[in-house]
């Protein structure tokens, strides 16, 4: 796993590779990464080196990607922030709990169109996205710009600051926040419409492992 400031230096590499056809030196990558000190370069290249995604020598350019391959089929999405599928709700703030590594043959965007969140509690646990199932611990991929709903797909929704993964019905001026469990102590979030709710993307994929 790369922390979000990590993958941030790796794209960076290999958006100046793509570009120039070779590596950049540090002091190209503290200009484009817009910092003051190598020094804060050369530590989170360091760190890359330590998890093997890149290689270096001392020479000028000497920074090199260990697999070529990883980068063509390979897309590091981040994990911002663990959602609830109990109540009550987990609040919802942004966190570095780094990223995962997924094939862009299972993603139809770049990865600044997802991001993924760690689900706790089990009031989706009867429901599939892509024939997988939605339980505790599982990682949701969310795509950000799917936020038109609908009463046959989950969805992350923010209430009052706080995050959860539910399926949604409208009722006239009624919005339910619907569980799909196998554990019938899960019951409905019932609220207003005109409550602060924001849909925050749809659930397109499962991981459990």
């Amino acid at each position: 796993m790369l922390t979000d400031k990590q993958q941030k230096v790796l794209d960076s590499i290999v958006d100046f590779i793509t570009k120039y056809g070779k590596s950049p030196t540090i002091e190209e990558l503290r200009i484009a990464l817009e910092q003051k000190s190598k020094r804060w370069v050369t530590q989170y290249l360091e760190a890359l080196e330590k998890k093997w995604f890149i290689n270096r020598s001392d020479n000028y350019r000497g920074i090199r990607l260990w697999n070529s391959v990883w980068f063509q089929t390979m897309l590091n999405i981040p994990i911002l922030w663990y959602a609830n599928a109990w109540t009550p709700l987990v609040y919802a703030e942004q966190s570095d709990y780094g990223a995962l590594a997924i094939s862009k043959k299972l993603v139809s965007w770049s990865w600044e169109d997802y991001f993924f969140l760690k689900v706790e509690g089990t009031s989706m646990n009867n429901f599939t996205v892509k024939w997988k199932v939605i339980d505790n611990w599982s990682y949701v991929l969310i795509k950000k710009d799917e936020t038109s709903i609908n009463d046959k797909e989950a969805f992350l929704f923010i209430v009052d600051s706080c995050a959860t993964i539910k399926v949604p019905k409208i009722e006239g001026e009624t919005l339910y926040l619907l569980p799909k469990s196998k554990d019938t102590i899960h019951k409905p979030i019932i609220l207003s419409t005109s409550d602060d709710v924001k849909v925050n993307g749809k659930v397109v994929d499962v991981f459990s492992f």
